[in-house]
């Protein structure tokens, strides 16, 4: 189907068209209809599938005057930047919107807000200028939440229901993420949402994504990474790490031994955050060193590789992960390095994406066809 035959008019197709956005994927085939008809819809699709087209669009085209009529979430600035973006780009003129976020000036954001369509935000300052009464929602019509599970995961569902309790009660309610967990659902029957769910199966986005693991002992573990990265043609590449100590630790020896990395982690300003960011995305940083919270939000389509340093604790935390690197249907690989005590906690990944129905074979790499590089240390 074409954007036109899905009810997004000649306007937005045109700037859309602009972008080398020429059909819709399948994620916004089956959502937008529904939100066209007026439907709350819980929507479950991985990273890369398009999913913020998929509610912004129809959000763009009803939304009109200077009233604040759509509120967006998301779990991280960069998100909600990207978001911004995206709406901006697909909208032109026709639409305003402000993106509210912690770690900048207040006055801006308040400023634009007083006549923004859509306010796109990270929940802890939205609700803060709610609290001042500096955010006026009382007449939105959408309420749309970006990757929902992440926000749940990293603690914001009280700040979430206290943003609720501010909306209106006649609004729709526009959930997307890369699962849907329990809590979500939860959520959903507290506030008394009854959405649609559509859920849009991993395989189809994965199947350029090779997905590899390799033994290795603790003392070759930093070889290992450094030869893997050093053996493969690579565009740019995510690392990730369980904890900030290790981002740094590592992110240094991979530079003492000529490879481009920075590290990505929480302790970092938000100025600090955004500069590395871009400098990523242009190819001026070619490995990113990151936890799993510092990495969230980040969606930079030129990532070729994800290295799992550390084993993620979760199947949804895997595949969060890896579904940074092959978007678009772009090819990518997925490396994930395993102790000798990482191995149940690996069969449990496997285990749960087995029963996702995600057919995609996890291949084991021979750790002794790999001729492993000296490292400084």
């Amino acid at each position: 189907m074409s954007f036109e035959e899905i009810g997004i008019s000649k306007d937005t197709v045109s700037r859309l068209e602009k972008q080398g956005i020429t059909e819709p994927t399948e994620v916004q085939e089956r959502s937008i209809p529904k939100i066209f008809e007026g439907y709350d819809v819980l929507v479950e699709s991985e990273t890369g599938s398009g999913k913020t087209l998929a509610f912004s669009l129809p959000v763009i085209e009803e939304v009109s005057g200077d009233e604040t009529q759509a509120l967006i979430l998301s779990p991280t600035r960069e998100l909600a930047k990207q978001i911004s973006e995206e709406i901006d780009l697909a909208s032109g003129d026709n639409v305003e919107t402000v993106t509210i976020y912690g770690g900048v000036s207040y006055g801006p954001q308040v400023q634009g807000a007083k006549t923004a369509n859509i306010v796109v935000g990270t929940p802890g300052r939205v609700l803060d200028l709610l609290k001042q009464r500096k955010l006026d929602v009382s007449g939105i019509e959408y309420f749309a939440l970006d990757e929902a599970d992440r926000m749940l995961d990293m603690g914001f569902q009280d700040e979430l229901e206290a943003i609720i309790d501010f909306l209106p009660d006649k609004r729709q309610n526009l959930l997307f993420g890369a699962t849907i967990p329990r809590d979500l659902k939860e959520l959903c029957k507290k506030y008394n949402m009854t959405p649609g769910i559509i859920r849009v199966e991993r395989k189809k986005h994965t199947r350029n994504l090779s997905e590899k693991y390799i033994d290795t002992k603790r003392d070759k573990k930093l070889s290992t990474l450094y030869t893997l990265l050093k053996d493969r043609e690579r565009d740019l590449s995510l690392v990730f790490c369980r904890t900030k100590a290790t981002t740094r630790w590592l992110a240094d020896k991979l530079r003492k031994n000529g490879v481009d990395a920075q590290e990505l982690n929480g302790d970092m300003s938000q100025h600090k955050r955004e500069e590395m960011m871009e400098r990523f995305e242009n190819g001026e940083i070619k490995v990113i060193v990151a936890t799993d919270v510092a990495a969230r939000g980040l969606h930079v389509d030129n990532v070729s590789h994800v290295f799992n340093y550390d084993v993620p604790d979760t199947f949804d935390t895997y595949t969060h992960r890896i579904g940074r690197a092959g978007r678009q249907g772009e090819e990518g690989e997925a490396i994930t390095l395993l102790e000798s005590d990482d191995h149940r906690k690996w069969r449990q990944i496997k285990k749960k994406k087995k029963q996702s129905k995600d057919d995609t074979k996890i291949e084991r790499m021979d750790k002794d066809q790999l001729d492993l590089e000296k490292v400084r240390t």
